[in-house]
């Protein structure tokens, strides 16, 4: 059986009253319980969260180059889960530099609607996390 690593960020926002964690995308209950799960339980919540996560992103983001990409999370020394599927490594780059990004396509990524150029990437990785939340949420509270 192989250990599954906790989606644990470290900023655990339901301490704070939120339903679901801005940072792991796990209810309390999730994380109350993840030392208990069957691998299949955990497995299932990872796979929930990684499909979320590049169902918004896709939204915002084409990527170009996943090496690229990939390479800029390794020199920036960015937590990412080398697993997922490489939009969701979108969401580690944005909440660890957001406001340092000058050019998206030196990370390999470009914005799918140039409206997005807009907005600055703070403002864009709060809409993005909001909806994965708001998703999670959602699927969450249909599955009880």
């Amino acid at each position: 059986m192989t250990r599954i690593e906790s989606p644990c960020l470290g900023v655990c926002s339901t301490t704070q009253g939120d339903d679901i964690c801005r940072g792991c995308k796990r209810n309390s209950d999730e994380i109350l319980r993840w030392g208990a799960m069957t691998s299949e339980q955990r497995q299932n919540i990872m796979r929930r969260t990684e499909w979320l996560s590049v169902d918004v992103v896709q939204e915002y983001f084409q990527l170009i180059d996943k090496d690229q990409l990939e390479q800029q999370l390794i020199k920036h020394r960015i937590r990412y889960t080398k697993h997922f599927d490489p939009l969701c490594w979108v969401i580690d780059l944005l909440r660890a530099g957001a406001g340092r990004i000058q050019q998206i396509e030196a990370y390999g990524l470009a914005f799918k609607d140039p409206m997005h150029n807009e907005l600055q990437l703070e403002q864009l990785y709060r809409t993005i996390n909001k909806q994965i939340i708001e998703n999670t949420d959602r699927l969450i509270r249909e599955r009880h």
